[in-house]
């Protein structure tokens, strides 16, 4: 989904949530007052909590979904990251509020008085409309795989359990069992602190660039293997940000296909990645290449080899006798290991075998060559396609 659309929405969830929480709050506290329920005057507070929670998920999310720039070049996700973890910082406090307020409330049980029978209506209201606006935008943050959301619903049904807390509180208290209301508050003061907790914990692994778990790897790893030209996968790392996955893969092919083939195999499995999983948002390639005899892994090239200018230096020192500068069409290098291997293309109208043993000779006190192809440019054409 693009990055605008996606703020939109969670923007749009998240402010409908905003205004009912206000309006919930504003009539549980002020019925509260009516019906003399100090229950739900409690749960009115914890409802403009959500407001203003809301407010600074409409804020994160804006900077979270924000497009690449300078300063963060692979996003600003891990905003959303870090304000899921501070969801997750104010279900502690609120938990701990309730408790606190719970144990006060049972030490003075007998100072509360039985609150009106409406007061039960105002509970049932608020967690229909809780309940609601949770399965709204959780629907919202799986189509935006947004952890932010996700904490933000479930910040809205423990907003729904704590209003059921004070359904149970009131209609025990109407039947002189006031301790009922002071233990379901407590109940739900330990539920919101364990979603605290693992809203934590999920951004705190994503913040550590945790890897992704071993079955999705293995999908991802499918994926990449069914891409003919790719003979293996050397290593694949992932780290997520703001509920997204960032890959780096290194992909085994042949040693002797161009360059240019190369990334082409780079791209397909960049594509075929980001297409089949919603969830991954870059993919970083890097192609190693690999030794038709041995069939041995070649990862990085031996620092002993010498670079590209060097190498041609040697050769056209060695073949300066028997060819002219005209006559070398172009010569391509294979650092394959602890050793090069040299294609040679020339352009010789008397071509012979006597020629390409006499090169083949001359580079051969060069230790770090291995092989010399050979191969006569006879012919060569240029297409140039013209499109309507």
């Amino acid at each position: 989904m693009d990055s605008q659309l996606a703020k939109n929405e969670a923007t749009r969830v998240t402010l409908v949530g905003m205004w009912l929480d206000l309006l919930l709050g504003i009539g549980k506290i002020t019925g509260g007052v009516i019906t003399q329920s100090f229950a739900l005057i409690t749960d009115g507070i914890h409802s403009l909590t959500d407001a203003v929670t809301d407010i600074f998920v409409v804020i994160v999310a804006r900077l979270a979904h924000a497009d690449a720039d300078a300063e963060h070049q692979y996003g600003h996700g891990r905003f959303e990251t870090l304000g899921t973890i501070a969801m997750g910082v104010v279900f502690f406090i609120t938990a701990a509020i309730l408790l606190y307020d719970s144990i006060n409330r049972l030490r003075t049980s007998e100072a509360i008085p039985t609150p009106a029978i409406a007061g039960i209506a105002l509970a049932a209201l608020s967690i229909a409309a809780k309940e609601w606006i949770f399965q709204y935008t959780m629907r919202v943050a799986r189509r935006l795989n947004s952890s932010l959301l996700k904490a933000n619903a479930w910040h809205s049904r423990s907003d729904a359990i704590s209003s059921i807390a004070v359904l149970i509180g009131i209609v025990g208290a109407r039947q002189g069992y006031v301790w009922m209301d002071t233990v379901a508050a407590m109940f739900v003061a330990m539920i919101i602190a364990k979603i605290g907790w693992e809203l934590c914990a999920d951004s705190l692994t994503e913040l550590v660039d945790t890897a992704v778990p071993l079955q999705r790897r293995e999908q991802f790893e499918a994926c990449i293997l069914n891409i003919e030209g790719i003979l293996e996968i050397t290593d694949l790392r992932s780290r997520s940000s703001g509920g997204k996955i960032i890959l780096e893969a290194r992909l085994l092919v042949d040693s002797h296909i161009s360059v240019s083939e190369g990334h082409q195999l780079g791209e397909q499995a960049s594509k075929s990645l980001i297409k089949h999983f919603s969830d991954i948002t870059e993919v970083l390639v890097h192609i190693d290449p690999i030794q038709h005899e041995t069939q041995e892994r070649v990862t990085h090239v031996a620092n002993n080899l010498p670079a590209r200018a060097k190498v041609l230096k040697a050769l056209h020192q060695s073949w300066h006798k028997l060819l002219d500068e005209e006559a070398i069409a172009s010569v391509n290098l294979h650092y394959l290991g602890d050793s090069i291997e040299v294609d040679l293309v020339i352009n010789v109208d008397a071509f012979s075998s006597a020629l390409a043993e006499e090169l083949q000779l001359a580079v051969q006190p060069i230790s770090y060559i291995s092989r010399l192809r050979i191969f006569n440019k006879l012919y060569e054409s240029s297409i140039q396609a013209t499109r309507s």
